[in-house]
């Protein structure tokens, strides 16, 4: 079953999320009555003071990837669906639609608590307490060219698979400043807390055939810091075919020893601390050729988290045999997408063989971080409508992305703000929009970076059927004081 679900979560939103979706709402950049603005830029403030708790305030759900549903799921007989496995879809007709590296992401922020506060000379300090995870995905050409053509060639050489999540609670201070008529400045320091985290890699894997099977060699390995996680191994379960594979790690039992948590020493033993700053900084023209121009940047979560006792695995220094995914059946009667799935995992568990080298400290490693790059010019003829581009980049590793996106802004009144935009990034082209309102005592706001124009049902759930680049902010907040600008003194 946990192979199922391991599959089908790489398939399923993969057919359609590493990390690395973006979790701040880009689309409201140029909003001034958007409250969370200085979370995409600590130089920028909210039009009044306000508060928000208990996930009323800036809740985010984000999926990208550079594939889609369309990719991986087709339809079948009957209005069923079935996988790229099926004889029905020919090689070229599933390969054409892959790209060299595959990438899904999928993030979620839910904020406990948010305070933004003008001060009596005009700077804006904020608090915030929020939850926030994220999961990524790179799964290469070549291990798909394999799973679908595997008798093809005599060789295979498969690199580049990655799996990341992290889960962590921040505690961030901001204040942003008015330096001079034209230059602001803000800063956050956000103290981290992980609560879990899980990378594992094969940096290269070489598949070579023989007379009745494949043998394989890599070089990869698993590192996971969660509370009462435990890597069983085959030997401790009984699930060893052969005495080679007692110390296999069995995919199976993960999860088995959450119900062993005992105190609280388990828990806070494998969490991990850390510290993290946002940076940015705007300066507006007010004069000449160029009044109404606006320019802005921001470095977003550059920081690291250390986390406590980790369980790690590698693979075995020696070769294995691989029987192949020939196995997997479409004939009647097992032709459900659940069945074909859970194959599929069955299969490509017993592709990855991991080793267990036990309990050590868990590794630092540094944050995703983003860095944005926007400017923004009042139309002369009416400032309150305005046009806007963003640059924005997140460095993660194999799970960096870029995007540039376009946006027209209209505020007409203080109370009301809309956007809409248009992106191009590294998993396509999407189409965005928000809507703010800021009245005295309460703020609401509803957008997206990426209204989905295609769905699809799979298993009673609708999902978009081409590239899998979702995202939907929502948030209510109590505003507490009268429409301010950075600066102002009370």
């Amino acid at each position: 079953m946990k192979k199922k679900i391991i599959i089908l979560a790489i398939l399923a939103s993969f057919a359609g999320t590493a990390a690395n979706a973006q979790q701040r709402l880009e689309s409201g950049y140029f909003v001034d009555t958007y409250n969370y603005r200085h979370q995409l830029n600590p130089a920028f403030a909210s039009s009044r003071s306000y508060f928000s708790i208990l996930g009323l305030g800036n809740t985010s759900l984000t999926l990208q990837g550079n594939v889609g549903v369309s990719n991986f799921l087709y339809p079948y007989r009957d209005g069923m669906a079935t996988t790229f496995m099926n004889s029905s879809v020919s090689a070229e007709q599933f390969l054409s639609g892959l790209k060299k590296n595959n990438k899904l992401g999928a993030d979620f922020s839910l904020p406990v608590v948010s305070v933004g506060q003008f001060g009596r000379k005009g700077g804006f300090t904020t608090v915030e307490f929020n939850i926030r995870t994220n999961a990524s995905v790179n799964l290469p050409y070549e291990l798909f060219d394999f799973m679908k053509n595997i008798g093809a060639r005599q060789t295979y050489d498969i690199s580049n698979i990655a799996v990341r999540t992290q889960a962590y609670a921040e505690l961030a201070l901001g204040h942003a400043h008015k330096i001079t008529d034209r230059l602001n400045v803000g800063a956050k320091v956000k103290f981290l807390v992980g609560l879990a985290n899980a990378d594992a890699r094969i940096d290269n894997m070489h598949v070579s055939m023989n007379e009745n099977s494949w043998d394989v060699t890599a070089s990869g390995s698993i590192n996971a810091s969660f509370p009462g996680l435990k890597m069983a191994t085959k030997g401790e379960t009984g699930t060893a075919t052969d005495p080679s594979e007692n110390n296999e790690v069995d995919f199976d039992a993960l999860g088995d020893g959450f119900d062993e948590i005992n105190s609280a020493k388990d828990i806070f033993s494998s969490m991990g601390y850390g510290v993290a700053f946002d940076l940015g900084a705007s300066y507006e023209f007010d004069s000449g050729l160029l009044e109404g121009l606006s320019l802005s940047a921001s470095v977003l979560d550059l920081g690291f988290i250390s986390w406590g006792k980790a369980v790690s695995a590698t693979t075995g220094s020696n070769s294995w045999t691989f029987d192949g995914f020939d196995e997997i059946s479409f004939e009647s009667g097992e032709n459900s997408l659940s069945e074909q799935i859970n194959s599929l995992g069955d299969s490509f568990s017993d592709l990855l063989k991991f080793e267990r080298q036990g309990e050590s400290k868990g590794k630092s490693g540094m944050l995703a971080c983003t860095v944005n790059v926007g400017a923004e010019y009042e139309m002369p003829f009416y400032r309150n409508l305005s046009v806007g581009v963003l640059s924005s980049t997140r460095i993660a590793g194999p799970y960096s992305h870029s995007e540039g996106r376009l946006s027209v802004n209209v505020e007409p009144t203080d109370w009301f703000g809309f956007s809409t935009s248009y992106g191009i990034s590294t998993f396509g082209s999407t189409w965005g929009a928000v809507a703010s309102f800021s009245f005295p005592g309460i703020g609401l706001f509803i957008g997206t970076d990426t209204i989905p124009l295609r769905l699809a049902r799979i298993n009673s759930v609708s999902v978009p059927y081409g590239k899998l680049n979702l995202n939907l902010n929502f948030g209510l907040s109590f505003n507490i004081s009268k429409v301010r600008e950075l600066g102002e003194r009370k």
